[in-house]
């Protein structure tokens, strides 16, 4: 009889491979265990999920923030760099201003050590005269009503 039982055993494994391989047997009780803990297991895989978002928009938050904050300091260093510039092409004009009146000042004093320059600035500007020499004020044409 046993090998009868046996010889069946093997037909009906031989019948269930046919139809599809096992992978491997699970007992009942196993069996009713893993579909009583499936609920339990869905809310820990939503809970998982939910805390794989909120973490992610933590991220993007402090990402977010750190953008910001980068993006004003640059922004703000742009600003000082441009008020800089401007201050430096203030000066440089100022600087040029300041060269060329520099050289006619220095050639207005290298006239001023010739006699004959000297003579005529101050027959002009201060009116002096020679001695013997009369000067006339005739009024400008701006003067007159």
């Amino acid at each position: 009889m046993a090998t009868g039982a046996a010889q069946q055993q093997k037909r009906s494994d031989k019948r269930d491979s046919s139809n599809r391989p096992l992978l491997h047997v699970v007992k009942a009780d196993t069996a009713a265990q893993i579909r009583g803990a499936q609920p339990h297991n869905r809310v820990r895989e939503r809970h998982y999920h939910k805390e794989i978002a909120r973490r992610r928009r933590l991220i993007a938050a402090v990402g977010a923030l750190v953008l910001v904050f980068f993006s004003v300091n640059l922004y703000s260093s742009a600003a000082k760099l441009y008020a800089a510039h401007l201050q430096l092409t203030q000066v440089n004009q100022q600087l040029a201003e300041t060269k060329t009146e520099n050289g006619k000042l220095k050639g207005t004093l290298k006239n001023l050590k010739q006699s004959d320059y000297l003579a005529q600035v101050l027959r002009n500007k201060y009116q002096y005269s020679k001695s013997g020499e009369i000067i006339f004020n005739f009024p400008s044409a701006s003067h007159k009503k």
